[in-house]
């Protein structure tokens, strides 16, 4: 077992670092690695350089922007999408990660970078299902001495149909997936189709990949913070943001993490009745380089049929308001490949790799900011919601910015109603005067909050192609009044009313 296992580890080596991702950790490892770290921020370097010359970027940086701003953006997002594809896996997710955060980069950049989710290379199958049988061994190893003497190939034991009942079906920045039929037996004893799951494989020394280039997305983003602090006002936040983005894809090469999740949301999900179906995950072939959960008959959502759209969409927003304003948790990468239905007609929620947590104070007051939304009472939002959820600082003199944001909350968002073009102009309209007052003031978007709108706005844009005429505000508020009411009751509701009245 032991030399089993010890041949697993020199296939798919990792660097001795803790499974939870720790800044100081990662920089004490390859502070002694300075040969390793060099190479690899050249290579970087001599991708991601070259950008700056871009006419999209160096016209800004010059105080000349490109005549034709939007091509001259799109140009720039392509290069950037090349690049970062040209770098590897790792850099491939960092790219997928941007773009599901429209708070931090251009909408035409998002939209660019978006196309990473399918246009990832596989890797050979030789290779991957190699990997398969060497992790699967390594868990039979761990509960079976007579494992050497079993002269039948694992897969030929566990996979109907042995190395070719195994089809690939989807290949990411991180693994590959595949579909087959467990083996079952029928009374006599002989193979039968057994459950048909879906394998996904990680890709070889991921680990170490990931791992160097997340400290040098560190170093990076902490001479961004300190060139930026020196000519503006925006406080230092991008070595943050790199953590929390090192600590969450960092965690998701752990695919046994990622099967404690899917099992996490699938029983919060089942005890709140909420109506998406979450795969079931065949543990006893799960190791934390490959992951078997139940397979899906299914399509995307975003391929569905209108009449279909206009029943799920809403079920969608239950369950992306049911993460956020009760079970505290929720799904990180809400790309519209996670979202299907079934043959059965039912929303099904998939990838489980990329989740975070909610505190309660946070929960609490996103629900009372929801409150104060729908009651009108916009000073509550700016001057208290915004800051406990951490938007603004509590020390920051709120009189300058406190009528822009009520501009863009009563007229750039709510104003426009199911209209998208309308809220787009609007908020167009406004655009320059809320960046200029951001860029002169200390303001950030907790990644929680970007990820959910990102979700929401996923089925948003889903959801107008079955009914041009969907609102995600009003679809939003049956659940979140019946939460807003959980929360603090019927009598503090109505206690919020009264002081926006009083007002």
């Amino acid at each position: 077992a032991a030399e089993l296992y010890s041949r697993r580890r020199r296939r798919t080596p990792d660097p001795p670092l803790p499974r939870t991702y720790d800044r100081d950790i990662f920089s004490m490892y390859y502070s002694s690695r300075p040969l390793e770290v060099a190479t690899r921020l050249l290579e970087v370097s001599a991708e991601l350089l070259p950008l700056c010359f871009e006419p999209a970027i160096s016209g800004r940086l010059l105080g000349s922007p490109p005549i034709d701003v939007e091509a001259a953006d799109r140009a720039a997002a392509v290069r950037l999408r090349d690049a970062l594809t040209r770098l590897g896996p790792a850099a491939v997710k960092a790219g997928q990660q941007l773009s599901i955060r429209p708070d931090l980069i251009p909408a035409v950049v998002v939209k660019e970078l978006s196309k990473m989710h399918d246009s990832v290379v596989p890797i050979d199958d030789e290779v991957a299902i190699d990997a398969i049988r060497n992790e699967w061994e390594g868990i039979e190893a761990g509960y079976r001495e007579d494992v050497q003497k079993n002269s039948e190939d694992i897969l030929d034991r566990m996979v109907y149909g042995g190395r070719a009942g195994l089809e690939q079906v989807a290949s990411a920045s991180l693994g590959q997936v595949y579909r087959a039929n467990l083996v079952s037996r029928d009374a006599s004893g002989t193979k039968i189709p057994g459950p048909r799951v879906a394998i996904k494989v990680q890709r070889p020394n991921m680990a170490q990949s990931v791992a160097l280039d997340l400290h040098i997305l560190r170093i990076i983003a902490g001479a961004a913070d300190a060139a930026v602090s020196a000519v503006t006002k925006q406080a230092p936040h991008r070595q943050r943001l790199v953590d929390e983005f090192a600590a969450a894809s960092w965690l998701e090469l752990d695919y046994e993490n990622e099967a404690r999740n899917q099992v996490f949301f699938k029983t919060e999900l089942s005890a709140r009745k909420c109506d998406v179906y979450v795969p079931s995950v065949h543990g006893g072939l799960t190791t934390r380089h490959v992951l078997t959960t139940e397979w899906i008959d299914g399509i995307k959502l975003s391929d569905a049929q209108p009449e279909d759209l206009r029943r799920l969409v809403p079920v969608g927003v239950e369950l992306f308001l049911t993460q956020l304003l009760d079970i505290g948790a929720f799904h990180s990468d809400p790309h519209p490949g996670n979202l299907l239905v079934n043959s059965s007609g039912q929303l099904c929620l998939i990838d489980f790799g990329l989740c975070a947590t909610i505190e309660d104070s946070e929960r609490r007051a996103m629900t009372a900011a929801i409150v104060h939304l729908m009651t009108g009472d916009y000073d509550s939002l700016i001057s208290v919601d915004a800051v406990n959820l951490g938007f603004l600082s509590g020390d920051m003199d709120k009189t300058e910015i406190r009528p822009i944001l009520t501009k863009i909350l009563s007229n750039g968002m709510l104003g426009a109603g199911s209209n998208l073009r309308a809220r787009g102009r609007k908020l167009q309209e406004i655009s320059g005067e809320l960046n200029e007052v951001f860029f002169r003031h200390p303001f950030s978007v907790p990644p929680f909050f970007a990820l959910i709108t990102r979700g929401l706005a996923i089925l948003e844009g889903i959801a107008i192609t079955g009914d041009p005429n969907f609102d995600i505000f009003r679809a939003s508020y049956p659940y979140a009044r019946r939460r807003a009411i959980a929360e603090f009751g019927v009598h503090g509701i109505n206690k919020f009313k009264r002081n926006i009245s009083d007002v």
